[in-house]
């Protein structure tokens, strides 16, 4: 006889468990990875970027572990940082900033695609 607490949960398979699947694909990647390894030793190199970038990105990832990265706890996912605010402009509200040219000069009238050059 269920439990009253225990009324909106499913009765779980014992395969069904995460840690078992979790366990599953590091094994196996593991031995993906070996595999990799062994053909480039056997001197197929273009597997090379297959053999560099994933531990690469293990330690980019066990850096960011290690330094604090990652969410806190006390802010939730869709909450803006800074108060939600965009900077203001250095041209001030509701104007857009001046352009520049790259040569310092003011940009002057050009020839436009309907008015052809006249040989000089």
């Amino acid at each position: 006889m269920a439990r009253p607490d225990d009324a909106g949960r499913r009765e779980r398979r014992p395969d069904d468990a995460g840690g078992v699947w979790i366990i599953t694909g590091i094994v196996l990647g593991a031995l993906f990875y070996a595999f990799i390894v062994t053909m480039y030793v056997a001197g197929f190199t273009a597997v090379a970027p297959l053999v560099v970038i994933p531990p690469v990105l293990f330690g980019l990832i066990a850096a960011n572990n290690l330094l604090g990265g990652g969410r806190a706890y006390g802010r939730t996912a869709g909450r803006p940082v800074g108060g939600g605010q965009a900077p203001i402009s250095p041209s001030g509200p509701d104007r857009p900033a001046p352009v520049e040219p790259a040569n310092g000069r003011a940009p002057g009238p050009g020839p436009s695609a309907e008015e052809p050059r006249q040989p000089i």
